[in-house]
Parts: C-alpha cells; structure tokens; sequence
C-alpha cells in the first residue's frame, strides 16, 4: 500500500503550490468501475503513445473493487495522485475533501437499479463546501455492456441539467467503458486541461 499523500489546499491553490502532487478524489457506488478505471488509466499514460486497438490490451480484464483507499500515481506529464474511496466508506468521504484538488464520480451506466442512490452520492458531495470550487468529473461508466443507458438517458435519470445549473463547480460529463477503453483518452485529457498541463 502506498504511503498517505500530505493533506493539499484545495481547489487550484493545491496546484499552484507545487510543492505536493495534487489529489484528485475518484469517488462513486460500490460495483462502478472505479479500480479498473484508475488501472486502465495508469497502463495507458505508462504506454504512452501506444494506441489504436491496443487500449484494450494488458489492462482489460477484472479489477477488484476497493476497501478502503487506494493511491495511484499517474504523470500527464505532471505527477497527480488519485485518491480512490470506496463505495462502501460513503459515509466518511468527506474526511478526504479537504486536499481535494478535483474530483472523479463514477456511475455504473448498467445499472439502472443503482441510479437513485448514485444520484443522492452525487449531490451530497456536489453540496460540500470544501467542494464548492472543485472541477467535476462525472463518469457513466461500462457502456460496452449490452443493458447500458445512454448519456441521453443518464442526464435524464440524474436530472443533470437542473444539477449542473444549480452546482457552484464546473461539471464535465463523460461516457467510458474502462474495459475496453473507449472514453479513457477524454478522460486523460480532462486530468490534463484541469492541471492546465500542455497534451
């Protein structure tokens, strides 16, 4: 296990002080994809410039999900550690959102069973004032599945458009598939433009 990153500013004085990699929280239910997303992720930026149909490669497969935290160092270039909670530690999330330099929320799009409590997540951490001027990332996640919502359907379901008009953070919406990669390289770009650092 890693060892705990040293707590951050928020927001961009966490980035502009250069002093600690900057922490983005990847939060979401339990079952959303979020160890294999943050896996993929890692193995695309440790490959860098291998792409085509290559993406779905070594790190396809299953990942299990986490208990607790989990701390993975990614460079795009510039060192950023993802902070990974899992689903079932809800409850104490907000323990972490203080060296929050922006924030990863994974929905699992295959399952419309979960959407109502997903959403319920999402605005609880959209609500915390240690968050108020975060960049959201949120992820509909496991659209290479056959039962998947759309993004159409999704916002939908979530209301998005009322919740983004009402959020104090910018919020970003994405489609990924983090088993057969599709989605991921938006999602680096992301990461990047966030840390204003150059493609």
């Amino acid at each position: 296990a890693s060892a705990e990153a040293a707590p951050l500013p928020r927001g961009g004085s966490a980035m502009a002080a250069g002093r600690s990699p900057p922490t983005f929280l990847l939060l979401g239910p339990v079952g959303g994809g979020k160890s294999l997303l943050v896996r993929r992720l890692r193995h695309i930026r440790a490959a860098r410039g291998h792409r085509g149909g290559g993406e779905g490669g070594a790190g396809g497969g299953q990942a299990r999900p986490a208990v607790g935290t989990n701390l993975t160092d990614l460079r795009l270039p510039r060192k950023v550690t993802v902070r990974e909670l899992g689903g079932c530690m809800g409850p104490i999330w907000h323990s972490y959102y203080s060296e929050c330099s922006a924030l990863l929320f994974v929905v699992d799009a295959s399952n419309p069973t979960q959407v109502s409590s997903s959403c319920i997540q999402l605005l609880s951490v959209l609500s915390a004032a240690p968050l108020a001027s975060v960049p959201v990332l949120v992820l509909f996640n496991k659209i290479d599945l056959p039962c998947y919502m759309s993004l159409v359907e999704m916002k939908s379901l979530f209301r998005m458009q009322d919740i983004v008009s009402c959020a104090t953070q910018p919020i970003t919406l994405l489609e990924t598939s983090a088993r057969d990669g599709t989605g991921l390289a938006d999602v680096l770009h992301w990461l990047r433009t966030t840390l204003r650092d150059p493609c």
